[in-house]
């Protein structure tokens, strides 16, 4: 019998094992490209040829599409978690413990993770779908053919943006998740602003806003470096920015939050 008209076996599952090589390829390909990248945009900005118009551009940018939506999410989270502990821990006796739960939510895990998921969605996409665009459309050679290195023109400045403005951007964030949660253990709880207050003044380290600042600018590094290389790298025509568009945020999505449990383990580890 001819071995072509034989069924094959498990068809989906080999088409679902192809995808997933694929994809696996595709993200090595793009890690091991992210670093050539890292490497080229230190040696650029130890030489000291970051461009300071282009920085400011790119900071004013992602201070002006995130931060909005960043402190909406980080407001409304403090607003939730006080509404899920004020009321009972004031049953309980326990309500000089609402602020520190708060504070601590909000500064360690909450304030640079909503933070980084509002600058994928809002500055990550964005970076990935103007350099593929650019890609596609031979501006990037262009810029070759100039003698000007796609990365200290077009990486460099955003990384160093992310790094800088997601740390700026979660010392608001927190504040306000903060203030939220005040808010609701006032009116739910019945609990006293200095109460709340002073439990947050208690239980705020150093090492929590430390750990914070450099949760975020880890993040934004790593949103800007990733979403920007993949842009430069994309191939093909128009459907392809979408997919690029599409891949930038969900690999930037998992980087974060693989980062996010390694530096918690680093800071938060074994601390009350």
């Amino acid at each position: 019998m001819n071995s072509r008209s034989q069924p094959q076996l498990f068809p989906l599952t080999r088409l679902l094992v192809r995808l997933l090589l694929s994809e696996l390829n595709a993200l090595l390909y793009t890690l091991g490209l992210a670093a050539h990248h890292l490497k080229t945009a230190c040696l650029y900005f130890l030489s000291g040829k970051l461009s300071l118009k282009q920085y400011l551009e790119q900071a004013a940018f992602i201070g002006v599409d995130a931060l909005g939506i960043s402190l909406i999410l980080t407001l409304f989270s403090g607003m939730v978690i006080a509404l899920q502990v004020a009321q009972e821990l004031t049953k309980q006796g326990a309500g000089e413990l609402v602020g520190a739960l708060v504070s601590m939510a909000i500064l360690r895990e909450l304030a640079p993770v909503m933070t980084g998921f509002a600058v994928i969605s809002m500055v990550g996409s964005a970076y990935s779908a103007e350099l593929a665009t650019m890609t596609i459309q031979n501006q990037v050679d262009a810029l070759k053919v100039l003698h000007v290195n796609p990365v200290r023109y077009l990486i460099l400045p955003r990384v160093c943006a992310s790094m800088t403005m997601l740390p700026l951007m979660t010392i608001l964030t927190a504040m306000a998740g903060i203030v939220g949660g005040m808010v609701i253990s006032y009116f739910i709880g019945g609990l006293n602003y200095n109460n709340y207050l002073e439990s947050v003044w208690r239980q705020v380290q150093p090492h929590d806003i430390y750990g914070a600042l450099v949760k975020a600018a880890v993040f934004g590094g790593l949103i800007a470096l990733l979403s920007t290389t993949i842009g430069l790298s994309t191939t093909g025509g128009s459907r392809e920015v979408g997919i690029s568009t599409t891949r930038a945020v969900v690999w930037s999505f998992i980087a974060m939050s693989i980062a996010d449990f390694v530096l918690s383990f680093i800071f938060f580890s074994g601390v009350s």
